[in-house]
């Protein structure tokens, strides 16, 4: 596991405001010189800390305006290949393995309409190892993905020099 001081949760947070920002740019908001970000933001890398960047995309200005929860029930012994399917399927989202009375896997998706999420419903059925889907539908996101508050958490408040 990796352990973020300071200077790594003030650079994360600065990622997190500007995904595009410059490595100098980045430099100054965190407090360090340019070659320290570069090597903190390699490591940072290296670490499996920043994850692919596809989360910044607003998919809803893309046509997708339908999104669901999908709680799935599984035959077990196919989880595996349950979970290679969902990942095949461009409208799948997001997978998670859970445990509790709402299935085995939750799977966020998204459609262009409400004839579109019964198409994509019905692909998830014919994934291997599915034995049952319950569906709903998101109306709207109250507080949307984020790690900001994490970070500050993590004792890298930014300061007002930093900002």
């Amino acid at each position: 596991m990796f352990t973020p001081d300071a200077v790594d949760a003030r650079i994360l947070q600065a990622l997190v405001a500007d995904p595009r920002i410059t490595v100098s740019e980045l430099a100054e908001r965190a407090g360090v010189v340019r070659n320290t970000a570069q090597a903190r933001l390699e490591r940072l890398q290296r670490e499996g800390v920043l994850g692919p960047n596809d989360r910044g995309v607003e998919i809803q200005q893309l046509g997708f305006n339908v999104a669901a929860v999908v709680a799935i029930n599984l035959r077990h012994a196919e989880i595996e290949e349950a979970v290679a399917g969902l990942a095949a399927n461009p409208a799948v989202l997001l997978v998670e393995e859970v445990a509790g009375s709402t299935g085995d896997l939750l799977v966020r998706v998204a459609a262009r309409s409400t004839d579109d999420l019964q198409r994509v419903v019905h692909s998830i059925l014919s994934t291997a190892g599915v034995v049952s889907t319950t569906t709903q539908v998101v109306l709207k996101t109250r507080v949307p993905f984020r790690v900001g508050p994490l970070l500050e958490d993590l004792g890298g408040s930014p300061t007002a020099d930093n900002v």
